[in-house]
């Protein structure tokens, strides 16, 4: 149950890149990219009607959506919108070079049965991931400059590489801290259970 209530709001922030990428290749990269900066700005003033707060990484997502973007179809060249994901990375990978930005997005029942070491540790390799993702689409972008892949390649790897990376390290991190949850919530309960001496 855990898991899926991680997995929620990386489907949701998923939503725009399988809109991205189906209009993409349905339509061209210019409609694709119009419709991707009218979908980020239509939910973040939709959270202003509805006033729900607004996180920092959807306003980081409008402005370089509607930055890179808007460069995209004023200048009627593609890879400014292509290089909009590595930009992004990079600022999550410093973003996660903080020690304790895991902490909010972890329910109680990690933080007070972990190591705090191994969340700290969890979250420089979240870091590295985005470092190395910026890296990757940047090099896929190069090639795509280049003519050695298409336009369509990028957009099937940003779509999948990434998403893949992150849900592999997801899970990874999921069962690792699951067992070592289980194995201190049974020593506590048989530490409960022996009589005082």
């Amino acid at each position: 149950m855990i898991l899926l209530r991680a997995l929620v709001p990386i489907a949701r922030d998923l939503a725009g890149t399988f809109v991205f990428v189906a209009l993409f290749f349905l339509t061209d990269i210019y409609i694709a990219t119009g419709c991707g900066i009218s979908l980020v700005v239509a939910q973040t003033v939709w959270s202003l009607i509805r006033k729900k707060p607004i996180g920092a990484l959807q306003w980081l997502s409008l402005v370089l959506i509607s930055m890179f973007g808007g460069a995209t179809i004023l200048f009627h060249w593609p890879y400014f919108i292509m290089v909009k994901p590595s930009i992004l990375w990079l600022a999550l990978g410093v973003v996660m070079l903080r020690r304790d930005w895991m902490a909010p997005y972890l329910p109680a029942i990690v933080t007070e049965n972990l190591d705090d070491r191994l969340i700290v540790r969890a979250g420089y390799a979240y870091a590295t991931l985005m470092f190395a993702l910026a890296i990757v689409n940047l090099s896929v972008v190069g090639l795509a400059v280049v003519d050695i892949v298409s336009q369509k390649f990028w957009a099937v790897y940003a779509l999948v590489g990434p998403t893949a990376a992150q849900g592999v390290l997801l899970v990874m991190f999921y069962f690792r801290f699951r067992k070592r949850i289980l194995v201190r919530i049974r020593q506590r309960k048989a530490a409960a259970a022996e009589p005082a001496a």
